[in-house]
């Protein structure tokens, strides 16, 4: 079971502190993972006994409707709500998930959501609406408003970005990304956060930023000073931060530059297959593990960046019918 199937199935079977719901509607509200929160209401809707009678479950489905129909939004409305329109009656049953539909109710009326993927082997920058600007690298997706109307200014991603965030000191500008959100305070700073990877990263430039995990046993907030690299183990629940190089990051990240610091090989692996979009095959679990700092900042071939970690580790790698073999020396 996926880790938002189980999420999920757990918040509707159980009665959470009112922290933990308030983080749950929002990570239900946000634009991802739709398939699968769709897929699981239904199912759990099939198997609920509802509370209530048929008319106020009817009611309930209306108010839902209406609320969202009167929505100015156009992309993605239908796509970003589905699955809470499909089971508007788990929402009477589950009283829990009152705070979700609170959110959903201010979030639906007064923005239109923009969804940008980019595919193996390609970069792409954004400009937002404030005049921010994101940089995002290969296998990235952000979901972002076409305008900011809240107090808050947020986005989604999930992937790696450059981010240069333009200053605006009444209204913060917030990352959601995974398991952390980046509240920024006006910065430049790097986010990797990949769906694959065993750890999510943050990297600042300039400026300042906190970095709070969320949906943890014991979530942390770290405030950043430039060149510090924090990451958080997803496996774990571990942080880490430690001081690197600035010149490691910077502008080296706009153009197609690789920088691996204290990385495990297997999301090396995975990074270097969304950047040339070749598949890579660890052989040997242990492997994966070994970890390396890396930069390669000058458009290396994918055989010269796989030579040289093999020359500073236990690697060693094979070409076999159109996939990259890593194993043990």
């Amino acid at each position: 079971m996926s880790k938002s199937r189980r999420v999920i199935k757990q918040y509707l079977l159980h009665s959470y502190p009112e922290q933990v719901q308030s983080e749950f509607a929002e990570w239900f509200a946000s634009p991802f993972d739709r398939a699968v929160k769709d897929e699981v209401l239904l199912n759990e809707w099939e198997n609920l006994t509802p509370s209530e009678d048929k008319k106020a479950i009817k009611q309930s489905y209306k108010a839902v409707w209406e609320r969202i129909g009167r929505s100015e939004s156009r992309v993605h409305r239908m796509s970003l709500f589905r699955s809470i329109l499909r089971a508007a009656a788990v929402i009477v049953v589950a009283v829990a998930l009152t705070a979700m539909v609170k959110i959903l109710a201010s979030n639906t009326s007064r923005v239109e959501w923009q969804e940008v993927y980019v595919g193996k082997g390609e970069s792409r920058s954004i400009e937002l609406a404030d005049g921010s600007v994101m940089e995002l690298a290969a296998g990235s997706r952000l979901i972002y408003p076409s305008k900011f109307t809240d107090d808050v200014r947020r986005v989604y991603l999930s992937g790696e970005a450059y981010a240069d965030i333009a200053k605006d000191e009444r209204h913060r500008f917030v990352i959601s990304a995974e398991q952390i959100d980046v509240i920024v305070h006006g910065t430049q700073f790097m986010v990797r956060s990949y769906d694959a990877n065993s750890e999510v990263e943050v990297m600042l430039l300039e400026g300042s930023v906190d970095m709070q995990t969320k949906g943890l046993v014991q979530n942390r907030v770290v405030r950043m000073h430039p060149g510090d690299l924090v990451k958080l183990d997803k496996r774990t629940g571990r942080v880490s931060c430690e001081n690197v190089p600035q010149d490691m990051f910077n502008d080296n990240f706009k153009a197609r530059t690789l920088t691996f610091v204290n990385s495990r090989l297997g999301d090396i692996a995975s990074q270097l297959e969304r950047v040339f979009n070749v598949r890579i095959v660890v052989d040997n679990a242990s492997l994966a593990e070994d970890r390396y700092y890396s930069a390669f900042v000058n458009d290396e071939s994918l055989d010269r960046i796989l030579s040289t970690l093999e020359q500073s580790g236990r690697m060693s790698y094979y070409w076999k019918n159109g996939e990259i073999h890593l194993y043990n020396k």
